[in-house]
């Protein structure tokens, strides 16, 4: 598709664009020009808005829970919940490893507990078992009200960073 092109479908879609629709178009645009000036590192973390914070042995990812992560029952997507969750689990190892290796998942365990409500989504991570070949983590998501809604057990394979 040329710019021209892109062009006239952001004009088509906000012709008959209600508000919700304007706000979800403004996360997307918001989180490309985050991933295009380099202050996210990928385009998922850049359209959810992740901000992480690795403290004490922890990792901790916050997500604003807008209308891009619901789905029609306007509740945060299982799915996002569990993209949250391999985020950050998957972000905790990459801090305590050499910068010459990296994982990625090889298993990984979801139970959901409550639906994803609230303003905000607060992912917090723990080291199970580290080894030579893999690492075994924990996640856990909550709501801005303190409730949990996902508990997470994953393993990750780790490789050489090309």
């Amino acid at each position: 598709m040329t710019k021209d092109e892109l062009l006239r479908l952001t004009n088509e879609v906000l012709q008959d664009a209600l508000e919700e629709d304007q706000y979800v178009l403004e996360l997307i645009l918001t989180g490309l020009k985050k991933k295009q000036y380099h202050e996210k590192n990928s385009y998922i973390n850049a359209i959810l808005h992740a901000e992480g914070e690795f403290k004490n042995g922890q990792f901790t990812i916050k997500i604003p829970n807008t209308p891009i992560i619901q789905n029609a029952l306007t509740i945060v997507h299982g799915g996002i919940t569990a993209t949250l969750l391999d985020s950050a689990m998957g972000g905790l190892v990459h801090h305590i490893l050499p910068p010459d290796k990296t994982v990625v998942t090889s298993e990984m365990k979801i139970n959901y507990v409550a639906p994803g409500v609230g303003k905000e989504l607060v992912c917090t991570t723990d080291i199970i078992h580290k080894g030579n070949k893999t690492v075994v983590t924990e996640g856990r998501v909550y709501r801005d009200d303190g409730t949990l809604i996902a508990h997470s057990t994953a393993s990750f394979f780790i490789i050489n960073r090309s």
